[in-house]
């Protein structure tokens, strides 16, 4: 591929894996769209985009740090339950992720289906949003919580719903705050980004190159800029600005399948 199909790619996964629009079919409909195979370089994306959420949440980063060190007193600290709620969180989606080795699933379906999925899954996210409680943090959910929350985010294998969409939904209806319930997921999501782009660089191995680096780089940048917009809407508005962006997605697959 060339520069110009290489940066249209990391900056939609950037943007893409941090906003709650389903980065796997964005990045599918862009790949279709350019007519380029894009799984040589989504290690590469997906390592640019965990180095951003580490970067961004360096503060959780440094509390489980010192929780993981206090362990060996055998003293249970902040950082390491809120590790342990983010491993719960992820586990569902990494274990099938393991066993399945990756998903380039579905195509289950047309263009016109996921466009449907999409639609749907919108309208629930505004529902969900406006319609439930906020009075939970992180530090009021235990661990059945996060198990079922990474639950949710099992069903982000199918094209139209998407991973940080289906555990934010279940993370408002279990009554916890916009900007938690955003927090909480995108912390769940470093490790399953780690796992991705460990599992995509095993399965197309080949010598890391320049592509590699910028690729990295500009998901990187990416994810950075959309972590500050994304909390910075997700507090003024909660999830109604991406269920509509997703509404109109849906209706433009939709149309686009029909013509």
């Amino acid at each position: 591929m060339n520069l110009l199909e290489l940066g249209l790619l990391a900056l939609v996964e950037g943007i893409a894996d941090i906003f709650p629009i389903d980065a796997s079919t964005h990045s599918m409909i862009v790949a279709r769209l350019m007519q380029v195979r894009a799984a040589p370089l989504a290690p590469a994306l997906h390592f640019g985009v965990a180095l951003a959420l580490a970067a961004y949440f360096w503060r959780d980063i440094g509390l489980i740090a010192s929780g993981l060190w206090k362990l060996r007193k055998a003293r249970i600290e902040a950082g390491t339950r809120l590790l342990a709620k983010m491993l719960a969180a992820a586990l569902p989606f990494l274990l099938i992720y393991g066993e399945v080795g990756g998903f380039s699933l579905p195509d289950i379906g047309s263009v016109l289906w996921i466009g449907v999925v999409t639609l749907l899954c919108g309208l629930l996210m505004i529902f969900a949003d406006r319609l439930s409680l906020t009075v939970k943090r992180i530090d009021h959910i235990g661990g059945l919580t996060s198990l079922a929350i990474g639950l949710a985010q099992v069903l982000g294998i199918v094209h139209g719903i998407g991973r940080l969409p289906a555990g934010l939904v279940l993370a408002r209806l279990f009554g916890m705050e916009r900007s938690a319930a955003y927090r909480f997921v995108l912390l769940s999501s470093l490790p399953i980004l780690l796992a991705e782009a460990i599992g995509g660089a095993l399965r197309e191995p080949h010598a890391p190159g320049l592509s590699d680096v910028l690729g990295a780089a500009l998901s990187f940048g990416a994810a950075l800029i959309s972590l500050a917009l994304g909390f910075a809407v997700m507090r003024r508005s909660g999830l109604m600005i991406f269920g509509v962006y997703r509404l109109l997605f849906g209706a433009a697959l939709v149309g686009l399948s029909l013509m």
